[in-house]
């Protein structure tokens, strides 16, 4: 499970900077939860709204907001770099929160070797480890609330970023 992200069979399958608007709804309560997660370390004298929110919307709150809060401790704790994880109000994805995105769609898809190449690019061996037991969990929390992130393909990303929405489909 070292697998790093220069290996060539992982590529992120999202546009930099892919606008939300083309996300679909278990992406967006990814990227929000995530956002409204991060905004308390941020933002500490502020206060804010619960990230939790979404989940318990979705029925997943049980299983998937420990799993989530998890997993983001261990980041927090132990990540190589920081995050681009954006504002609330951003209408752009980030780098990290599509990579998020992709290591949901690998985890639901029992992709264990390329998941934990995206958490390698997060995090040192050892946290890696700890990090993939909630990875895991929340991805199946996802999927119990037949919330499923789409597998998407990189050359795909790559056509939804041409201006022309529909010059991208005849690519």
């Amino acid at each position: 499970m070292e697998a790093r992200l220069s290996d060539p069979r992982l590529s992120s399958v999202y546009a930099d900077d892919a606008p939300l608007a083309e996300l679909g709804t278990a992406e967006l309560l990814v990227v929000a939860s995530l956002r409204l997660w991060a905004l308390p370390f941020k933002y500490p004298r502020e206060s804010h709204p619960d990230w939790r929110a979404g989940f318990c919307a979705a029925g997943i709150e049980d299983e998937g907001a420990p799993a989530f809060d998890i997993l983001f401790r261990i980041v927090l704790q132990s990540a190589k770099r920081p995050l681009d994880v954006r504002c609330p109000c951003c209408a752009q994805l980030g780098k990290d929160e599509a990579w998020l995105l992709q290591l949901a769609s690998l985890l639901q898809r029992e992709r264990l070797e390329e998941a934990a190449a995206v958490l390698a690019e997060w995090l040192p061996p050892a946290a890696l480890r700890m990090a993939m037991l909630p990875a895991k969990s929340f991805a199946d929390a996802l999927s119990a609330g037949r919330l499923r992130i789409p597998l998407r393909h990189a050359s795909a990303a790559a056509r939804a970023s041409y201006a022309d929405r529909g010059l991208a489909l005849v690519q």
